[in-house]
């Protein structure tokens, strides 16, 4: 009786011994358990706030969006392939010694693609004296008349042109304005009167000529555009004084496009 009642008490003391390591470790477990559970809801709330914040980020960018409204150059918005343009235009030829040139003419152009044409073209100008030969003139220095050599009276041209740049701008965020820039090279006739020592009278002369160009065109709609070019010509000057005279024309047309 006293052996088993020994047993029973070694029995009570390990399960009282055991239980006193468990309730630790079930509290630990407890721990983690109840932290995870408060978690939960955080990440819920966390991911919550992440799609407001998207949304709301999406709805700001549309919205400044729509505000900007700037058009994008998905294609050409103004075609030339295929189509005849006529120009009339004025320009001016100021950097002669002595005269100051205002040529008047017409161009007209074929546009075998986008970036090719040929175009042909007539101006005839008018001559100013210059500032340089005003002042040879006047009271100071009394020449009766400055010596000019050579005067230049109308002038023709075929050119092929090149225009490998499209291209829109913005003005103050008004207006959208497209336009293109080309290149050129040609050749043609001037027509002058030289004014050679042993000849006071004049000699009218038809003189080979050769250019070339650097241009902008403003498209205003499908069928009108503005045209602002710089040329430079080359032709021989008079044999008296010898060399290449080399004419710079600035000059602003008015584009009309056809068929």
């Amino acid at each position: 009786m006293t052996k088993r009642m020994n047993r029973m008490n070694q029995v009570l003391s390990l399960c009282a011994l055991l239980a006193t390591f468990a309730l630790p470790a079930f509290a630990q477990e407890a721990v983690p358990l109840d932290d995870a559970t408060a978690a939960a809801p955080t990440a819920i709330e966390d991911q919550t706030a992440t799609d407001a914040e998207w949304r709301m980020e999406e709805d700001l960018s549309l919205f400044w969006g729509n505000l900007r409204e700037v058009e994008v150059v998905q294609r050409r918005l103004y075609l030339k392939d295929g189509r005849l343009e006529l120009t009339p235009y004025v320009g001016i030829i100021p950097n002669d010694d002595f005269l100051t040139y205002y040529p008047m003419g017409m161009r007209a152009g074929y546009h075998f693609s986008e970036a090719f044409s040929i175009e042909a073209s007539y101006a005839y100008s008018l001559d100013v004296p210059s500032d340089l030969g005003k002042f040879l003139e006047g009271d100071k220095v009394g020449l009766t008349a400055a010596k000019i050599m050579e005067y230049v009276h109308m002038y023709y041209n075929i050119d092929v042109l090149w225009a490998p740049i499209y291209g829109k701008f913005s003005l103050m965020g008004l207006k959208l304005t497209h336009f293109d820039t080309y290149f050129g090279i040609g050749a043609g006739l001037f027509h002058t009167t030289e004014y050679p020592k042993n000849n006071p009278d004049g000699n009218p002369k038809v003189k080979p000529a050769g250019n070339t160009i650097v241009g902008f065109r403003w498209f205003i709609n499908k069928t009108f555009n503005l045209h602002t070019e710089y040329r430079h010509y080359f032709f021989q000057k008079i044999e008296d004084v010898g060399g290449i005279s080399k004419p710079v024309e600035i000059s602003f047309g008015l584009g009309l496009m056809l068929f």
